[in-house]
């Protein structure tokens, strides 16, 4: 999933494009709000390149991404609103897709919000093991992109945060990905990040392993948590 060009990123951007059009179309209906959208997202797409080649334009480059990942957004909304599945299934994909370009090529991602939502959203769909092993390395390269400062802020206790809720969903999709050396490696970042979230989410953790029947193997990493940590308040440094 993580291995594409700029030029899969437009061409799944057209799709949605012309398919939103052709429904208006079909109506004999307008949306100059979504002309002017489509119309932004292209411009940017047109110069993208040359943005990312110019070290001088970086600031330049990361402030319209973001406004992007935002416009993007609206327009999922949009397509969800009118009850057009096709459209708002395009959006999904290029929002994804444009996020990992942009995290991939040096871009500092700040506008957390709409990645982090879908991103629960598509763990939450996949069952298969190998898509959800590949969407945890793409969650990877986007963890990687995000401000630092919204990484280090461990002051922050608003439980809807979304660096908060991406690092849950994180370790999520490693255990549901079945793979005991996922869960030991995502397990750690957690701790690291969020350590106030230790004790519910393994806590958690272990009744899901019950409700669900994990296999044996993911069980007893689990438990190795849970005890260390679901069973006692954790001690900061």
């Amino acid at each position: 999933m993580s291995k594409f060009e700029l030029s899969d990123v437009i061409s799944i951007f057209h799709k949605g494009s012309e398919s939103l059009t052709q429904f208006f179309s079909e109506q004999e209906r307008s949306d100059n709000d979504m002309l002017l959208a489509f119309d932004e997202i292209d411009k940017f797409l047109s110069n993208a390149e040359i943005l990312v080649s110019d070290e001088s334009n970086r600031e330049i480059f990361n402030e319209r991404a973001n406004e992007l990942i935002l416009l993007i957004d609206r327009l999922m909304t949009f397509s969800s609103q009118i009850k057009h599945q096709e459209s708002f299934s395009y959006f999904e994909e290029f929002l994804f897709l444009f996020s990992l370009w942009f995290a991939q090529s040096g871009g500092t991602i700040i506008k957390l919000i709409p990645i982090v939502n879908l991103i629960a959203a598509l763990s939450n769909r996949m069952r298969d093991p190998q898509l959800l092993i590949q969407l945890l390395e793409n969650i990877e390269i986007i963890i990687h992109a995000i401000e630092q400062s919204i990484q280090e802020d461990m002051e922050d206790r608003d439980p809807r945060r979304p660096w908060r809720v991406l690092l849950l969903n994180y370790a999520i999709t490693a255990t549901r990905t079945h793979e005991p050396a996922l869960m030991d490696k995502t397990f750690q970042f957690l701790i690291q990040n969020l350590p106030d979230d230790l004790k519910q989410f393994f806590t958690e953790g272990m009744s899901q392993m019950v409700a669900l029947d994990y296999p044996d193997e993911v069980k007893v990493v689990m438990e190795k948590y849970y005890l260390q940590y679901g069973t006692q308040e954790v001690k900061k440094n």
